[in-house]
């Protein structure tokens, strides 16, 4: 190569690819032969550790399982000396736990498995050079800061939320197992659909299914499908959703729920990525990306020995934690306002705010049933009333009847034009408690110079409960 050609290819982007085996390291080149990066191959981590002392990696692929020292602990030397670096780890379904905490911790960015997809492959590192950076850098960041956003139909101002997006946006271009938590109506699916949504598994099928809905054996055979015969009432053949959801992405829903006999056999899918439909030996390839998600502590199910250990290490290599809606500060009005245009405009109704009676209760109320029960509430007083806003009398109402929640709601929600809290307080000696309260928020925030959370530190409650509070106000 002459100087000038030396001087060029060295001005293009660094890819250090490491493992032990010359035959990967071959494999790997032509898979990203054509594409315009500087590509450095090593069969020895310490070599390529060495190279890196000197050298600026943009994008490091390696290996686990290597001699030497492992793919993580390799990974987590590069992010000393690099911590731009973008860091992806090959494996081949093992070690989901060492690979989890590599994760979560920062030390790898993208998880690949063996054997790898070719255009998954070329499609991660695309990204991760210029059109989607796997950190919450600049170009991420513009997206998101200082204002709401709706992130596939998940709607937030929330910084925590924002954060949530940008893990979305990193793990949507992997195939590693991704494991979702939250309470019952925080919107699980909903982050499985926007996985799917900015993944290169696009244009494939997105299968969602609540393991709590179907017996064992009807659960069994939805998964794995079944040919004609395996069973009395097996008349016909029947795909199982494994195969249908082809290189798409397949939702498991409340998994916990599973029987210990299905555990065991969805652990062996996951692990050896084939499965056999039910009444034949024929082995199939499982070639989805797996998304589970429960409402329940899936660690206490595994403690309780309800279960299983090795599955839960293996589909929780990388997890949200979805917050309650009573967490999320001044999502909650975004949220509500949100739900009236779209169910004004589903109803043909001339509905277009809410009442400040009814924002107040909307506010304060913690909303048990989450987002969920949010969006019930809103789309039944829409289509059960008429005019332009929303009042706390039709909040009221709507939580009462519905759910039978009166005696739940604050004691700052008033009705239109009434001077008298919902309790019907007309002692004016006796001050109201959500006044004291916001006596109490409004000293503390004064005292501390208008910063939110270190009144919030002094009066020992989360900063978002004082947004919303003020909000409400």
């Amino acid at each position: 190569m002459d100087i000038a050609k030396e001087n060029q290819y060295s001005l293009l982007p660094l890819l250090v690819l490491v493992d032990d085996e010359p035959k990967v390291l071959s494999a790997l080149e032509r898979v990203l032969r054509g594409l315009n990066i500087n590509v450095r191959s090593f069969t020895s981590a310490i070599e390529a550790l060495d190279f890196c002392q000197h050298n600026q990696p943009e994008i490091v692929i390696s290996d686990q399982q290597m001699p030497e020292i492992e793919g993580c602990a390799f990974l987590n030397e590069i992010k000393s000396l690099w911590p731009q670096s973008q860091r992806i780890i090959l494996s081949a379904h093992q070690d989901f736990d060492k690979i989890s905490m590599a994760f979560n911790s920062g030390t790898v960015d993208r998880f690949i498995c063996k054997p790898w997809n070719n255009k998954e492959l070329r499609f991660i590192v695309d990204k991760a050079l210029d059109k989607a950076p796997l950190k919450s850098t600049e170009i991420a960041e513009k997206d998101f800061i200082n204002e709401p956003i709706n992130f596939h139909g998940i709607v937030a101002a929330d910084e925590a939320m924002k954060e949530l997006f940008v893990s979305i946006r990193h793990a949507a271009t992997t195939n590693a197992p991704i494991f979702i938590t939250g309470e019952t109506g925080t919107g699980k699916e909903l982050v499985a659909k926007a996985c799917h949504k900015e993944s290169f598994q696009q244009d494939q099928p997105f299968i969602a299914v609540n393991c709590a809905n179907f017996t064992e054996n009807l659960m069994e055979s939805q998964l794995f499908g079944h040919v004609k015969g395996a069973f009395t009432g097996a008349t016909s053949s029947q795909e199982g959703l494994f195969a249908a959801a082809k290189s798409g992405m397949l939702f498991l829903d409340e998994i916990t729920t599973l029987s210990k006999t299905l555990q065991a056999k969805l652990l062996r899918v996951v692990q050896e990525r084939e499965f056999t439909p039910l009444g034949t030996n024929k082995l199939e390839i499982f070639r989805a990306q797996l998304i589970s998600a429960s409402s329940n502590s899936i660690r206490q199910a595994v403690l309780d020995g309800d279960f299983r250990e090795d599955l839960y290490y293996r589909l929780n290599v990388i997890t949200f934690c979805l917050p309650p809606l009573r967490e999320r500060g001044g999502d909650i009005v975004l949220i509500a306002r949100y739900f009236l245009k779209k169910y004004s405009k589903i109803e043909n109704k001339s509905f277009i705010r809410f009442s400040k009676g009814c924002l107040q209760i909307i506010c304060q109320y913690d909303w048990p049933g989450n987002i969920r029960q949010l969006e019930n509430i809103i789309h039944g007083m829409v289509i059960l009333n008429t005019g332009d806003k929303l009042t706390s009398e039709m909040i009221i109402k709507a939580l009462s009847t519905t759910l039978g929640l009166l005696n739940k709601l604050v004691p700052e929600a008033r009705f239109e034009g009434s001077s008298n809290v919902i309790t019907g307080n007309n002692h004016p000696e006796i001050i109201p408690l959500w006044l004291m309260e916001k006596n109490a928020i409004e000293n503390a925030i004064n005292h501390c110079q208008g910063n939110v959370p270190k009144a919030a530190a002094l009066l020992e409650v989360s900063p978002s409960t004082l947004y919303r509070k003020k909000q409400s106000w």
